[in-house]
């Protein structure tokens, strides 16, 4: 993985503020610098070392200098495609997949990213056209931001590079701190700044000049229907095809591991790595909390398929530790509280690895929520009477102690309550994320949830009310909660993840199988499970699902606690209702309700705008 960063200006590009850019990306790209200025447009490159170790510096041209690209990610069927491109008369300088990006656009034009398979973000071009192309990958798991900057166009891997140069001063986006506020996370195309945008998944940016921009999809969906296939036959199919992945996937010039979280869908990525015959390296960690603690399950599936584990069980105040570094980094607010345990798992495995295969992407794809079960059910709620239904939810409510737990019984029911009564698709973020809208207009009476992200997504394969909730996922907290945290969290140690769960074989596997096989009743990865099985010891995936988290609703009230109070009494910014947030904060502190998630996504926010006017 690498830093890239640039420019596409009316003047001269810069080259200190250019430089200045670059190198605010350092953590992503610590093995070497590369940079091109020639007239308005600038592209900065920060690398980390995995393929072509010798010549694959960037920023890359073709044969005859035309073309220049500087690149972050990795292409996993670059061989097949240089080796088609060779037959076309195509001649190559290095043994790197970047380099394949120059010759594909001399081949196939502005959208060529359509011929891509990895995980990618690029930023491409062409000096004799004047065209800049930037590209991200379809489920966006590499990052990628542009904005309109007084002079033209700036670009990069993340926000700080665009604050970077100077004279950039964008401001913030109060409908957009709504819609983070609910979701718990900015979807693309949304960012915390007016000026500043995320491209979308599986679009590229087309600028023919400073001013002259326009963004297009090269990326759409296709998927078969499966509704007559035996469940056993699905479940051989989604063997195969995993496996496949991971094996296309091993590709590495340095040393590669795999997360083993105890949950599911590591233990079949890592099953799947030993299947394809690879060397496993496995890597997991565990907490003093048991609440919280999965690692006993991560090393009996080690120690079933013989890798070589690596496991480390970290104290709460190790946990703390990282409490400032992590928020310090989020140049935009993201409130996953586990953006913790995957700090210190990155780190932990950087110390041996530089490449490490993750499980994002399961929930998503094979009906891993418990949410998923109860959109399928939610009939049944909507056929009770309604008086009926509203005393026993605000009687269990009123009975039901508050917990510290991780997805208790009683948690769950007052998620349950916060969307009951809402459509979709604000149903649906009412139970996954934050704010209610009741709370957020409270809190922020002059602001909306902006849903016009939503605008961008094709339409759902089926339009059953399961599939819908992973569509809706797939494009909104997978791209932009849980592969931000992935990839921001490993970048600080400078680790590359990657994720073989979301190939796009995979993905389009996923969504051709019927609903009623893929969670039949409410049997959750039932499939998934089906798979991998025999690869795993017995019984090993009959337990619930725990999650990779840890305990901030207790955190809040304790070692947190001073923290929370001087952010909600002296950083709340004049758009927001202080006394509302000292409430939902006083509520918490008194073990009075459980107000962990709305708590937790305004302390991020809060902190995140104090270092902004701080800045």
């Amino acid at each position: 993985m690498c830093g890239i960063a640039g420019c596409y200006l009316k003047d001269k590009a810069d080259r200190e503020d250019l430089l200045g850019m670059t190198r605010r990306l350092v953590h992503r790209g610590p093995d070497g610098e590369g940079i091109f200025v020639e007239d308005g447009v600038g592209l900065g490159h920060r690398r980390l070392s995995i393929i072509d170790l010798k010549t694959g510096d960037q920023p890359m041209a073709s044969e005859d200098g035309s073309v220049v690209v500087v690149f972050n990610g990795e292409i996993y069927n670059f061989r097949e495609l240089r080796k088609e491109l060779e037959g076309g008369g195509h001649r190559f300088a290095t043994s790197s997949d970047t380099e394949v990006l120059v010759h594909l656009y001399e081949e196939h034009g502005e959208i060529f990213a359509e011929r891509l398979n990895g995980i990618f973000a690029f930023a491409l071009y062409d000096r004799k056209r004047k065209v800049v192309v930037l590209g991200r990958d379809p489920l966006g798991v590499k990052p990628l931001y542009y904005a309109s900057a007084p002079d033209g166009l700036l670009f990069g891997s993340e926000p700080k590079a665009l604050l970077k140069h100077r004279g950039f001063m964008p401001e913030t986006d109060l409908g957009a701190a709504a819609t983070y506020l609910q979701m718990e996370y900015y979807p693309a195309p949304l960012t915390p700044f007016r000026e500043m945008k995320k491209l979308l998944p599986g679009h590229v940016l087309i600028a023919r000049s400073p001013s002259d921009i326009g963004i297009r999809r090269y990326h759409s969906w296709k998927f078969d229907d499966l509704s007559g296939v035996p469940e056993e036959e699905i479940a051989v199919m989604i063997r195969r095809k995993v496996t496949e992945s991971v094996s296309s996937q091993l590709a590495s010039d340095v040393p590669l591991g795999v997360f083993l979280s105890g949950g599911v869908d590591s233990a079949c990525v890592a099953a799947a790595m030993k299947a394809s015959g690879a060397e496993v390296r496995s890597f997991s960690i565990g907490f003093e909390d048991k609440d919280f603690d999965e690692s006993g399950h991560a090393k009996k599936a080690a120690l079933h398929l013989g890798t070589d584990h690596s496991e480390r069980t970290f104290s709460e105040k190790e946990l703390l530790d990282r409490f400032d570094p992590v928020l310090s980094d989020m140049d935009e607010p993201l409130a996953d509280p586990s953006v913790f345990p995957t700090a210190i798992l990155s780190r932990f495995a950087r110390q041996k690895v530089t490449v490490a295969l993750g499980g994002d992407g399961g929930d998503e794809l094979f009906c891993g929520y418990p949410t998923y079960a109860v959109h399928k059910y939610f009939r049944l709620f909507e056929l009770t009477p309604r008086f009926i239904s509203s005393t026993a939810l605000k009687a269990a409510d009123a009975i039901l102690p508050v917990t510290d737990g991780n997805l208790t019984f009683s948690y769950k029911l007052r998620k349950f309550m916060d969307g009951a009564d809402k459509p979709m698709p604000e149903r649906h973020f009412a139970w996954m994320g934050a704010f209610n809208r009741e709370k957020l207009s409270r809190l922020m009476p002059d602001a909306r949830p902006d849903f016009s992200p939503l605008s961008w997504m094709p339409p759902a394969p089926r339009g059953d009310r399961v599939t819908t909730a992973e569509w809706l996922d797939l494009h909104t907290y997978l791209m932009e909660d849980v592969l931000q945290k992935v990839d921001r969290m490993s970048m600080m140690s400078s680790l590359e993840v990657r994720v073989p769960l979301l190939d796009p074989s995979v993905v389009r596997l996923a969504f051709s199988i019927p609903p009623r096989s893929k969670m039949p009743g409410a049997r959750f990865k039932f499939l998934l499970k089906k798979a991998f099985e025999r690869d795993l010891p017995e019984g090993y995936f009959n337990r619930p699902k725990k999650g990779f988290a840890i305990p901030i609703s207790r955190w809040l009230r304790g070692p947190l606690k001073e923290r929370a109070l001087d952010a909600f009494s002296s950083g709340i910014p004049p758009f927001m209702d202080r006394g509302f947030a000292e409430k939902l904060l006083a509520e918490h502190l008194s073990g009075k309700r459980d107000n962990r998630k709305p708590i937790w996504s305004l302390f991020v926010f809060l902190n995140w705008y104090r270092a902004l006017s701080h800045g």
